[in-house]
């Protein structure tokens, strides 16, 4: 089992593991004095943007699941219908892995509302001195809604691949 396949099993978890390891190391260098955090404005505007970003991506994301879930209804498949002529979307649709890529883009949806969520209720609720130390959830945030619109892309590039193939 190669990383990509123990990846997608847990993308969510791998995801934060990233990013919690990223900000460790930022903090490390920032106690180091190696690492100058930004302004408070810069970074309080920053988090503005990456909560925008997160509910924009989820939107998108939302999106794609609500297109695959109408192309399955429109065509109901059970395993007894599915056999050598059909096409390879078919199978896609009448598969476990429709119901996996389902359920990474879900997760995907309600990790970047979280964030996103997040960041606007700690700005909001910071004080106004540790307002700088918001740099490190933006990483956080940052590295979430990249790698969750990543995951999702490339799960929407596997389902066009497949569609192109039956034509």
């Amino acid at each position: 089992m190669n990383f990509i396949d123990k990846y997608f099993k847990r993308p969510v978890l791998f995801d934060y593991l990233f990013a919690s390891s990223v900000v460790g190391f930022l903090y490390i260098l920032k106690l180091r004095d190696l690492l100058q955090l930004p302004s408070a404005e810069k970074t309080s505007l920053f988090s503005s943007d990456l909560g925008t970003i997160g509910f924009t991506v989820s939107g998108f994301i939302l999106t794609l699941i609500t297109i695959l879930l109408t192309l399955r209804s429109g065509q109901i498949i059970s395993q007894e219908q599915i056999n050598n002529s059909s096409s390879p979307f078919t199978i896609f649709l009448g598969s476990p892995l429709y119901i996996k890529s389902i359920d990474i883009l879900k997760h995907g949806v309600l990790s970047l509302v979280v964030v996103s969520l997040l960041l606007y209720l700690l700005k909001l609720l910071i004080p106004t001195n540790f307002i700088q130390y918001l740099f490190f959830f933006n990483i956080v945030g940052l590295i979430i809604i990249f790698s969750s619109f990543m995951r999702c892309f490339h799960v929407l590039g596997l389902i066009m691949k497949m569609q192109n193939s039956v034509k």
